[in-house]
């Protein structure tokens, strides 16, 4: 625990969302602010994010907009009197600038500490050649690795342990992967990169481990030494991989009893000799031929994984966290779910069912441009999960968890085109949406032992696929059977996917399944102890079997449809939306149920909805709930085509007024008003400047603009049809003003608005859909040297970045300084 003197704690953001990182370090931060705000400390919380709900949260907490730098946190320290730094929130970029607020000697000059995790831990882990002492230590196994300053001693060491090689710099500037080298040509053309990114001019260098099992442990450590296993993965592919590419199981799928117990000891012994305060997420990489591991990663900070740990097991990792932080211990903590007195927080979760974490890609909508082979250069733009009874159902729901846009997204290629030479060669050399081109080639004929020697996948998966395809084959060859259908569903075939099959709509389908073979959905709980104690939970998953464990919500309720995987034009923006939603529904008297299968969501933090169900966001899934709990209204954003579906079955949808997309796109402006609209009668919240990059920098209207604003906006009313809140897009030409276009204010510009105006728009938005009306009271502009600019995928899919990228393919939000 940090010393009792501290009263003002920093806690340091991850920043816009990019590839790599989703909203799971600020759902983190959401819930570590939450019960910190129960004591008497202050809190500061500083992120680039434009997107960060931070701001509107009903806690006290000053938020700081800064870029993320060094130079900038070492102002708020001094500024703030900060006594303590936590990094743990905010991913590798808080690990990294803590680095280097050490190293500039300013902790030790403001005797600041850090929290959750020491200067000399992260100190070891952001140098390779350090961890492995430590991992030496422990007699723990190391891969051959080397810190080098010059390509010469990096050739010389990869001739020595051989290629491949893998590479990243020391302390980058920038988020990096680990980069594979198969020769000398590959290695000297990499690291001329490398050591520019590197703050250090250093380069690390290791042997690869290509082709071992990746493996992945979450572990949790208190101050007394009290360590437990939350949660244990296993990668579908490979190392080689990025983790982030790979479809991921929970539990693990493949590993002898002897093997996972020798991991998990690895992985609390690391926790241990780090003095890991709160969650320790730890990787492997496992030889498939003698059961030997590596340890590859050492992450002491909410990411993915933990997060996908929390949502597959139920355990509330970043709250227990919190209280560890705050001088809790494990055997003190109470799980607020467990209805015995002496089942605390020391307590490994057990799971009675399978959880799939399942990659999504946005590659076309940069056109396939990108190169969608995978490799250790993470490409997916989110992910969803699933749950089941079986690794197939499972895996199955994960599937069709993506809708059809981003199936094409996924699979550029048409798997049944390909020729046999062309499958062949995806197969060694995986590329997006893998798990289609291993089903077509288990269609084709291909065995289990030669795809798992081709792949390197386990063989066990290759055996579940074909699985999968044998009950497609039944389904096929029996149309409308109640026992093929049965089986199917049980399996996790989706009422769309039979359909196909059977070449019927899929409302048949459904009919048949329902009115005939009386086949329902049934929902089983999420919780940590797998129904060894009671345990209260409001979070489930749906399967075929007898025992349905979800008792239909009472009173006033309201369904919320989740914001799903994340994708290019919304990502965190549209969790932001939702997250305003849902407490404004709940102030409104509701009661929120909430679909949702994004394991990074904001949304899905403990104590936020209702209810949840982890379902895949289709059709099949919404109706199968909305049957079971009869909600009073729906709520959605936007016209997806899962509304429009609903609404074509006579589902009544309340759609937010918001454009899902942007405001208009490239067009000449120099200001934006926002506005209400409500009955007729407008109300003017401020006008935004627009720069020559179509950044919004928050101005004060002069008195001689808002002469001249004033009359367009009180002739906005002929732009407008419904009630809401819209942006009125303006043009100054000649010195006169003109309305360029009137638009529903756009998701992804709503955060940062309602950051500036100091608003809630979105729970007006949501207000004024439900009941016609909303109360409007305006506020100061917030002033700030301050800029917001849209954050694109382009250096990461290796894509170069046009003159005026549409705003529609931004990937994340974040303020710049103007000075």
């Amino acid at each position: 625990m940090a010393r009792s003197r501290a009263k003002n704690i920093l806690i340091i953001g991850a920043g816009p969302t990019q590839i790599g990182r989703d909203t799971e370090s600020e759902a983190a931060a959401v819930q570590i602010i939450k019960n910190f705000a129960e004591t008497d400390r202050n809190l500061f919380y500083v992120t680039s994010d434009a997107n960060s709900v931070i701001p509107r949260l009903d806690v006290d907490v000053k938020f700081i907009e800064a870029e993320l730098t060094v130079n900038s946190l070492i102002q708020i320290l001094r500024e703030n009197e900060i006594d303590v730094i936590l990094p743990v929130a905010g991913n590798t970029v808080a690990l990294q600038l803590s680095e280097q607020l050490n190293e500039s000697g300013i902790l030790k000059e403001l005797n600041v500490r850090t929290m959750g995790v020491t200067t000399t831990t992260i100190h070891n882990i952001n140098n390779p050649e350090l961890m492995n002492r430590v991992l030496k230590h422990i007699k723990e196994p190391t891969i051959p690795t080397t810190v080098v300053e010059n390509v010469t001693d990096a050739l010389r060491f990869a001739k020595r342990v051989g290629f491949p090689v893998l590479i990243k710099p020391i302390a980058s500037l920038t988020k990096t992967n680990r980069i594979k080298c198969d020769n000398e040509h590959q290695l000297m053309e990499m690291l001329e990169s490398a050591f520019k990114v590197s703050i250090t001019n250093q380069v690390a260098v290791e042997k690869s481990v290509v082709g071992y099992k990746e493996i992945e442990m979450i572990v949790i450590r208190d101050a007394e030494g009290s360590k437990l296993l939350i949660n244990g993965g296993e990668n579908f592919n490979p190392i080689g991989v990025h983790s982030g590419d790979s479809i991921i199981f929970s539990p693990t799928q493949t590993l002898t009893d002897v093997e996972f117990q020798s991991l998990r000891t690895a992985a609390l012994k690391i926790a241990e000799i780090l003095k890991i305060k709160g969650v320790c997420h730890v990787q492997f990489a496992l030889d498939p031929t003698d059961g030997k591991h590596f340890i590859t990663r050492i992450n002491p900070f909410f990411d993915r994984s933990s997060a996908f740990a929390a949502r597959a097991t139920g355990y509330p990792i970043a709250n227990v966290v919190a209280k560890i932080l705050m001088g809790q211990n494990l055997r003190e903590i109470k799980l607020s779910g467990v209805q015995r007195h002496d089942s605390l927080a020391l307590i490994e979760p057990v799971m009675d069912h399978i959880a799939v974490r399942f990659p999504t890609w946005s590659f076309a909508s940069f056109k396939n441009n990108a190169n969608q082979q995978l490799n250790t250069r993470m490409k997916s733009t989110g992910s969803v999960m699933a749950f089941g009874r079986s690794a197939e159902e499972a895996l199955q729901k994960a599937i069709r968890s993506v809708d059809s846009t981003t199936a094409a997204e996924q699979a550029a290629l048409d798997e049944s085109q390909l020729s046999e030479a062309q499958l062949i060669n995806v197969l060694i050399h995986p590329r997006a949406g893998e798990v289609y081109y291993l089903l077509e080639a288990i269609r084709r004929g291909y065995t289990v032992d030669e795809l798992a020697k081709m792949t390197h996948i386990d063989a066990f998966y290759f055996y579940k696929l074909r699985h999968l395809v044998k009950l497609e084959r039944r389904l096929r060859d029996n149309r409308f059977d109640m026992a093929a259908l049965q089986e199917a569903k049980y399996f996790g075939f989706g009422d769309t996917q039979i359909a196909h099959l059977w070449q019927v709509r899929s409302d048949e389908v459904r009919d048949f399944r329902i009115k005939k073979a009386h086949v329902f959905a049934t929902y089983k709980g999420v919780e940590p102890t797998a129904g060894e104690f009671p345990y209260l939970t409001n979070t489930y998953y749906s399967t075929f079997e007898d025992e349905d464990e979800a008792v239909r919500t009472t009173g006033k309720k309201i369904l919320v449809l989740g914001t799903a995987n994340s994708q290019v034009g919304t990502n965190s923006a549209a969790e932001y939306t939702t997250f305003q939603t849902i407490q404004r529904c709940q102030k409104l008297g509701y009661k929120v149920i909430l679909i949702n299968n994004n394991p990074n969501a904001l949304t899905l933090i403990p104590g936020l909805a209702d209810k949840i169900y982890l379902e895949p966001l289709t059709v099949e899934n919404c109706l199968n709930i909305i049957h079971q709990e009869k909600p009073d209204k729906i709520i959605a954003q936007g016209k997806w085509e899962i509304v429009t579906q609903l609404v074509l079955r006579n589902v009544q949808v309340e759609q937010l007024p918001v454009s899902r997309t942007t405001r208009s796109e490239n067009i000449e402006a120099d200001y934006m008003g926002v506005i209400s609209s409500i009955n007729g009668s407008i109300n003017l919240f401020g006008v935004v400047g627009i720069d020559e990059d179509n950044m919004f920098i928050p101005i004060e209207v002069s008195e001689a603009l808002k002469v001249k604003v004033d009359p367009l906006i009180k002739n906005a009313n002929q732009h407008i049809i419904n009630n809401g809140i819209y942006s009125v897009i303006i043009k100054e030409n000649m010195h006169q003003l003109q309305i360029v276009s009137v638009v529903p204010l756009a998701v992804q510009d709503l955060p940062f608005l309602s950051f500036a105006f100091d608003q809630d728009f979105a729970g007006i938005i949501t207000e004024i859909t439900l009941n016609g009306s909303s109360k409007i009271e305006n506020h100061p502009i917030i002033q700030g040297d301050y800029r917001y600019s849209h954050v694109y995928p382009y250096t990461q899919f290796c894509l170069k970045k046009p003159q005026n990228p549409p705003f529609s393919l931004a990937i994340g939000a974040e303020f710049q300084s103007i000075k």
